[in-house]
């Protein structure tokens, strides 16, 4: 486990402020292991005169920051073909290629990664870099293909796009090929595009480890991603490309949004972000250091207790380290800051406790997606606007808000979920694989299934969709629970959520919930669970699956479904009715990681757990423990565990003994 701060340019250039940085740290000695320097301050290319002094300096820097803090320090590139159009009078300004969007438009903070002038600027870029001999080099999440503001999906410039012909054997222009695109039908090309963009940005990167290698073999390289979809989720690929022929170490730092605390479920949000990308790392990558970022760097914008509780989300969802970018971009004193080092210094054990979970896999549920994901984008004729098929896989993550724990990739997979157009990028062979263990889908997800003519596998069939006044009803069904009869509005009115009705094929389909109108009139089945000739368990949910589950009956009623998907199999599921979120770690008995994720204290939380153990320990973010011991759950195989409180907004580790 390794934790490292991000320092800015205003807190390195200067003599008295790199001094006030070393006393920051040098009082809190063991808290953290590294520091990593930004070279920029902007987010645009700096010519490479400007960026030579800097190189200059800091190699001076980082050789105090050893001698005198005995940290690990590194150069983070903030720009390497850019981010967006900032500072652009003072930034790199070459008559070389930009970034272009399907339109033609570009971003002229951003230089096209496979044009052969800005790949030689790359060369020259880490060469001084790495003659700066830091101890490591981070390369920002600008290399990236989406959302270089103003515009968004890149390049397609007509280097890109006479690169893209050439490589599948049939000639484009930016008109064809965008019309191509748009087609619904052309999944297959779809495909060929997103590899076309996995192999651009791994051959840029390539460029960075074949020149920084040439300095200094061996040097740790490290890179900055996010949910990079449209880019072809190529992790393993682009991990390849900074490996080397030597094998370097490689690092990884998972991102994405959360910079205020106005929405503290946002920190959820990011930690399954960050699972998704460590689930698709491969497993010689081992310092993950999650980007926790504070921008504009202001505690009344972002309290110092949020970020500890985001750090430990992020650990709880696979990340083996944190990189902290919380310092002032201002060159002036840290004193307001001593919060944020004093408390890291207070939750490093409980830190380094998660640190040691290593690169041990989630399980759960597992809302499925694949480095393809991003061909099922789009509607209404345009690839790249309409439906986000990154908004159909988020919202099943709600499940996490209800006590069901949630994986990030098939290897710890108990159920499989789909929701909207989700289904359209797997394979026929593997929607047969989903449907032959335990599924649960939406209407929509039902209907693509149906066009695949697998319809018969999920005991139901799509039947007439319901756009205003319905009510779910919940039946006297076993999987109901104690609950038949509840009602669940979601107010259609409101939020204009269509409900689905599903047609029962047989009387093996079980009906979990019903329809009514405000007049109490049943207008059918919308809930449904079958379990098919292949040996699989589905359920479908024609209802506002993800949306306003958050009720007791409805809560305990998916607990009771889920539990059944996965034939008893779930590691862990919070009994009582808390919004608490839980991770399980590992495949054999799995530690626990629990956040509550409300302003109320929970008082005497139950958990079904399934374990070989009996005897657990309990740390909380304090370092306080305790042991806590299991009782079995009659008529099944799962063990209880009740524990005496969870604090308003606290994370937990559960550990069998």
């Amino acid at each position: 486990m390794s934790i490292s701060f991000r320092i800015g340019p205003s807190l390195w250039i200067g003599d008295r402020e790199l001094d006030d940085l070393i006393r920051y740290f040098g009082e809190h000695p063991g808290t953290i292991d590294e520091l990593s320097f930004f070279t920029n301050h902007t987010h645009a290319p700096l010519p490479l005169d400007v960026l030579r002094g800097r190189f200059e300096r800091l190699k001076s820097v980082m050789e105090k920051i050893r001698s005198e803090l005995g940290l690990r320090a590194g150069i983070n590139l903030i720009a390497t073909m850019g981010h967006h159009e900032e500072n652009l009078g003072r930034s790199l300004d070459e008559p070389w290629q930009r970034v272009m969007d399907p339109e033609g438009r570009e971003c002229r903070g951003c230089y096209c990664p496979a044009g052969s002038e800005f790949l030689e600027y790359v060369r020259s870029l880490y060469d001084m870099t790495a003659r700066a001999y830091p101890d490591f080099i981070w390369v920002d999440d600008d290399v990236r293909l989406m959302g270089h503001m103003p515009i968004g999906p890149t390049c397609f410039c007509d280097g890109c796009i006479s690169d893209f012909s050439r490589q599948i054997g049939r000639q484009f222009d930016r008109e064809s090929l965008v019309y191509s695109l748009n087609n619904d039908e052309n999944l297959e090309l779809r495909k060929q595009w997103l590899e076309h963009n996995r192999e651009m940005l791994a051959n840029l990167l390539r460029v960075v480890e074949e020149t920084v290698h040439a300095v200094s073999p061996g040097l740790p390289l490290g890179f900055m991603t996010g949910d990079r979809f449209f880019e072809g989720y190529p992790f393993a690929r682009l991990a390849g490309a900074l490996v080397g022929d030597i094998t370097s170490e490689v690092r990884w730092r998972p991102g994405g949004g959360f910079y205020w605390d106005d929405e503290l479920m946002g920190m959820v949000g990011k930690a399954h972000d960050v699972g998704r990308q460590v689930s698709a790392l491969p497993d010689g990558v081992e310092v993950i250091q999650s980007e926790i970022e504070n921008f504009p760097y202001q505690i009344l914008k972002k309290s110092v207790r949020t970020t500890m509780l985001e750090s430990v989300a992020h650990m709880a969802a696979g990340a083996t380290g944190l990189a902290f970018n919380v310092l002032t971009m201002y060159p002036e004193p840290l004193g307001e800051y001593e919060p944020f080092i004093e408390s890291i210094s207070r939750a490093r054990p409980f830190f380094e406790e998660l640190g040691s979970l290593g690169r041990s896999p989630a399980v759960g549920i597992f809302p499925a997606w694949n480095a393809d994901l991003f061909v099922a984008n789009g509607s209404g004729g345009s690839w790249f606007e309409g439906r986000s098929v990154h908004r159909d896989l988020q919202r099943q993550y709600v499940l996490s808000e209800i006590g069901l724990p949630v994986c990030y990739g098939p290897v710890g997979a108990r159920v499989t979920t789909l929701s909207g157009s989700t289904a359209r990028a797997f394979p026929r062979e593997r929607l047969v694989d989903m449907l032959s263990g335990g599924l649960f889908m939406d209407a929509e997800a039902l209907h693509l299934l149906e066009e695949e003519g697998l319809g018969e596998f999920t005991g139901v069939r799509s039947g007439e969709t319901i756009e205003e006044d319905a009510i779910e009803k919940l039946t006297d069904d076993a999987l109901s629970g104690d609950f038949g009869g509840r009602q669940r509005d979601c107010r259609q009115s409101f939020w204009h959520d269509p409900a689905h009705v599903l047609e029962p094929v047989g009387r093996s389909t079980r009906v979990l919930s019903e329809i009514i109108d405000y007049g109490n009139e049943n207008l059918g089945a919308c809930m449904s669970a079958f379990e098919n000739e292949l040996g699989g368990r589905v359920v479908v949910s024609g209802y506002s699956p993800w949306f306003m589950i958050h009720n007791l009956s409805k809560t305990e009623q998916l607990k009771n479904v889920f539990s059944w998907l996965s034939r008893e199999s779930l590691p862990a599921v919070v009994e009582s009715y808390a919004k608490v979120v839980v991770w399980a770690r590992g495949l054999g008995d799995p530690a626990l990681i629990l956040l509550n994720a409300s302003l109320d204290k929970v008082e005497g939380p139950r958990m079904r757990v399934i374990s070989q153990s009996t005897e657990f320990e309990v740390t909380g973010m304090d370092g306080q423990t305790r042991e806590l011991r299991a009782e079995p759950v009659c008529g099944s195989k799962a063990k209880r565990l009740v524990l005496e409180h969870l604090d308003p907004w606290s994370a937990y580790l559960i550990r069998p003994i």
